[in-house]
């Protein structure tokens, strides 16, 4: 078979960027986007945190304890801050070391009072930002690219006042993700690149659920190893036949998903519980598993604040245990991945991925697209592949279309464009496809047999680069196990072994 110009099989990924494996000279990399951190199913199958942050640097940030600083002439630690009393005759540093290792980029925050004088944080010695010298929360950003590794508070000498809530994390940029999918307990040896929309999870506690404001039987929080691998479960011990705990929620007229994470401890194990989005009443009984389990309940909804949570609703034994975390509600749906949050409602923030390959790399006379892929769900939206000249007017497209189990081949030329519908399994379901074009045939392939033929057709012009998406539109939002583009039509027989499951 011949050799793909461009092909993506993930594997490497860096800040805003997919790398592909052809063309070898970066060409084919495609260019990334979200504005935020998100998770996916690790390697090891533990649920990880990808970009926007990292992980916190900084120990004891809200000085809960006189510890873990070092403190220089005139700073002290007490009543929840680190105080500096103008003592000190020179600039006097507050500081913890070897924290920031130089040539990386951080984002330090933290809360100032400021009675007289003014301070300079410092990220890596030599690394000074803006004097502050009035009260109010900040944020800076910058790369260490010089000095010793430590973070510091310079305090001038005429400076009073005091510093809480510091944190310092690396900034990782807009990462992609590599997911993991878990089929029968097994962690699956070969990633797919996860792609989703924005969506905000509404809980303001998904892991200390202790925190959940109504709630009825006792809730420990930290106390079992969690999906994502820590000590960060929260356990509810029945104390009354019907434990249960709920948020309210002001919801829109719209559809919604509500998600958790749940396993029994000894005799709560198959008993049966609800997860509610408005009306416990209309929610369906779960079995509660011997095993995580992420179980997930979907719901249209008129306007109104009503509450949504969990309910266990066999008649609880005092003292059954069952272990919660992850608790998501959107505006979605399905459930996509989970969205930590610690307060309030967070939001994960929309993804691309487009830009890959140059004229050079295609061939507009005659070739073939392919890609194994999965849609998120059937979810009534397009959600387009496509090998263009970066607009929609001369391109090869590849599309889940608004409705189920159904996608559309689109090729579009000067003076005009043809297509073609096939069905699919499920568009939840990965598919191998393949579209090989060439003037007056156009052949769709899926899963190892021709599903549909487009002839009279022309061919675009000046392809230039392959999207997730048409001319910036209608994303593609699924997972991507494999994509190729050939610059030359394949045999029936290559096409045929390309696209076999």
């Amino acid at each position: 078979m011949a050799t793909p110009s461009l092909a993506m099989i993930p594997s490497a990924i860096a800040d805003s960027k997919v790398y592909s494996v052809l063309p070898n000279n970066g060409d084919g990399d495609f260019t990334f986007n979200r504005d935020s951190s998100a998770t996916r199913v690790g390697q090891n199958g533990l649920i990880q945190t990808v970009g926007f942050f990292g992980s916190e640097l900084v120990t004891n940030g809200d000085f809960a304890t006189d510890s873990d600083w070092t403190k220089g002439t005139g700073w002290t630690i007490s009543g929840g801050k680190a105080n500096s009393d103008g003592s000190q005759t020179s600039q006097s540093n507050l500081f913890q070391t070897g924290i920031v290792p130089i040539n990386k980029t951080y984002k330090a925050t933290f809360t100032i009072v400021v009675t007289s004088g003014s301070m300079v944080l410092s990220i890596g010695g030599s690394n000074a930002q803006p004097t502050v010298s009035s009260s109010g929360t900040y944020s800076f950003t910058s790369k260490a690219t010089s000095g010793d590794s430590n973070f510091y508070f310079s305090a001038n000498s005429s400076f009073v006042g005091s510093v809480d809530n510091v944190s310092v994390k690396e900034v990782l940029g807009d990462q992609p993700r590599l997911n993991y999918d878990i089929s029968n307990g097994v962690v699956q040896s070969c990633p797919s690149l996860l792609l989703e929309p924005a969506s905000t999870n509404l809980i303001n506690y998904s892991q200390a659920i202790s925190n959940t404001p109504v709630k009825n039987g006792t809730f420990v929080d930290n106390a079992a190893i969690s999906p994502d691998g820590t000590l960060n479960a929260t356990k509810l011990t029945a104390t009354t036949t019907d434990p249960f705990f709920y948020q309210s929620i002001t919801f829109a007229a719209a559809t919604y998903t509500s998600s958790i994470y749940v396993k029994g401890i000894g005799d709560s194990i198959g008993k049966e519980f609800r997860i509610a989005i408005s009306s416990f009443t209309t929610a369906p009984k779960l079995i509660v598993p011997s095993e995580w389990t992420r179980f997930e309940f979907t719901a249209t909804v008129g306007a109104a604040t009503a509450t949504t949570g969990i309910e266990i609703t066999d008649p609880a034994i005092v003292g059954d245990e069952v272990l919660v975390w992850g608790w998501q509600v959107e505006q979605q749906s399905y459930a996509t991945s989970y969205i930590p949050t610690n307060g309030a409602s967070q939001t994960r923030a929309a993804e691309t991925c487009n830009d890959a390959g140059t004229a050079s790399t295609f061939n507009s006379t005659e070739g073939v697209l392919y890609a194994e892929i999965t849609a998120l769900a059937n979810d009534g939206t397009f959600r387009n592949i496509s090998l263009n000249n970066d607009t929609s007017a001369q391109a090869i497209r590849i599309y889940y279309r608004n409705q189920d189990n159904k996608i559309t081949v689109l090729v579009a030329f000067t003076g005009g464009s043809q297509s073609i519908t096939v069905d699919v399994p499920n568009s939840i379901n990965f598919i191998k496809i393949a579209v090989k074009y060439i003037v007056n045939n156009v052949q769709v392939y899926v899963n190892g047999s021709v599903a549909g033929t487009i002839t009279s057709v022309a061919m675009p012009t000046g392809l230039n680069q392959l999207d997730f998406s048409i001319d910036q539109n209608l994303p593609f939002y699924g997972k991507c196990k494999d994509i190729r583009v050939y610059n030359e039509a394949l045999t029936d027989a290559q096409l045929q072994t390309l696209t076999t499951l």
